[in-house]
């Protein structure tokens, strides 16, 4: 018969199932609201050097250095969004050209599969072709807009109150003042990387003349904060653009060469060599995290996925009872495991 110990040590474990279960509905239940919130905390804690940066070495005001900050990011997103329209505005004028390009993309396809007797009815398949919903999906890009426009407003609003918030100053505690300089610093070093990713990507389709060229290398900045398959995301984004205007030449395969060499050579080569040993967790740990918050809260999870865990991580650490799993994040077993 099992002794009261072990019936307590099961009763532990299905509590914290059971609380897990439960918080990981709250999070999606709750996602709405939660996730422009965590991400205007994300943008706080990374802003927050910029505004003690004018606040110490510009000797301004609190409200004149978040004023300046917060007109600086807002003006970084309003060019990238302008930018990206105006490119969009481009592609969508083309929707005819890129319809015909891909009818005859598909008559070489059939013409290429005829001698092995694979045959396929041209006439229907050039009515499905033919009957691509552009206008559906002109609508569901202009939903998203407006959805991602609604987001900002409510994350500006977080912001606002955040920065108001943080004008006394006060003495930090320990535990905020090390998530800060993590997240802060992992902030800057994934930034400066990706900026430098995007703009490579950014170079050598404009140099090849592909259509959509800034949106794919402002795609790149955003993806490459999704760890491990951020880059594979964003290489392989323009490949149908680049498809459709050079159809099946030797384009193609360079363009993905060189977008794959610039991905690899920055985030594989530059990146650990920068960050270093910074958040202090063991890939598979990102890995697993970066799937869990996918599920709860979709892309934005993801983008997240690694400050999140990294705080979890220092908050797990500073508890004795948890110092374990949090050596566990990092791909470190317990010595009195071994």
């Amino acid at each position: 018969m099992a002794t009261a110990a072990e019936y307590n040590r099961i009763n532990n474990v299905c509590l914290v199932i059971l609380t897990a279960i439960a918080l990981t509905m709250a999070l999606v239940y709750t996602k709405p609201v939660l996730v422009p919130f965590v991400l205007a905390l994300f943008i706080y804690t990374s802003a927050t050097p910029l505004v003690d940066w004018f606040e110490n070495r510009l000797k301004a005001p609190h409200l004149i250095s978040v004023g300046i900050t917060f007109l600086f990011i807002f003006l970084c997103f309003s060019v990238c969004l302008a930018l990206i329209g105006s490119s969009l505005s481009v592609f969508f004028e083309g929707a005819s050209t890129y319809k015909e390009k891909i009818l005859s993309m598909a008559d070489q396809v059939i013409i290429f599969l005829e001698p092995y007797g694979l045959s396929t009815n041209v006439q229907s398949l050039n009515e499905v072709i033919g009957k691509t919903p552009a206008f559906s999906v002109a609508k569901k890009f202009t939903g998203g807009v407006l959805g991602f426009i609604s987001n900002a407003t409510l994350i500006s609003v977080f912001l606002i109150f955040l920065f108001i918030s943080g004008s006394q100053k006060s003495k930090k505690n320990k535990l905020i003042s090390e998530i800060q300089l993590k997240i802060s610093r992992y902030v800057l070093v994934k930034l400066m990387t990706s900026i430098g990713t995007g703009v490579l990507v950014g170079v050598v389709l404009k140099v090849f003349g592909v259509d959509l060229a800034f949106m794919f290398a402002v795609l790149t900045i955003l993806f490459n904060f999704i760890p491990s398959i951020g880059s594979i995301i964003a290489t392989l984004l323009p490949v149908p653009v680049i498809l459709l205007q050079f159809g099946w030449s030797y384009e193609l395969p360079l363009l993905v060469v060189l977008l794959g060499l610039a991905q690899f050579t920055i985030g594989n080569i530059l990146e650990p060599k920068i960050m270093g040993e910074n958040m202090d967790l063991h890939p598979v740990t990102v890995l697993a995290f970066l799937i869990f918050w996918g599920l709860v809260w979709g892309l934005p999870g993801m983008f997240l996925a690694v400050p999140i865990t990294a705080i979890l991580k220092i908050v797990l650490s500073r508890i004795p009872t948890t110092k374990v799993a949090a050596e566990i994040l990092a791909g470190r077993i317990p010595t009195h495991w071994k």
